[in-house]
């Protein structure tokens, strides 16, 4: 009896194997091809950042007027009031920062909120 099962298990060992050996093949092209992707996205945009930073521009956008907002060390609420304001959110950055709003309170590690 066991020298009948013989045959039979073998060839279903045999489909075991072959379907999970196709399984780890594919999930291999998978991996190398998102990873091929991947590199490819990373160089083009890493291509774009240095660009940008050789050229020395700056993207025309909101974040730009918050960022210098910042920096000009006007306090949190002067930060706080260009961030609720609409400068750059249409494209453009002609317009100057604008004047600390009389009520603007610095930072003085208080929540603003």
């Amino acid at each position: 009896m066991v020298i009948n099962r013989l045959p039979r298990l073998n060839t279903l060992l045999l489909v075991v194997v072959a379907v999970i050996g196709l399984g780890v093949l594919a999930d291999g092209v998978v991996i190398v091809t998102h990873l091929q992707v991947a590199t490819h996205s990373q160089a083009s945009s890493g291509a774009n950042d240095e660009a940008g930073a050789k050229s020395g521009t700056h993207p025309c956008n909101h974040g730009f007027y918050v960022s210098q907002a910042a920096h000009s060390k006007k306090g949190g609420g002067y930060v706080k009031q260009v961030a609720h304001s609409d400068l750059g959110k249409n494209g453009n950055c002609s317009a100057p920062l604008p004047a600390p709003a009389p009520n603007t309170k610095s930072n003085t590690g208080a929540a603003d909120d």
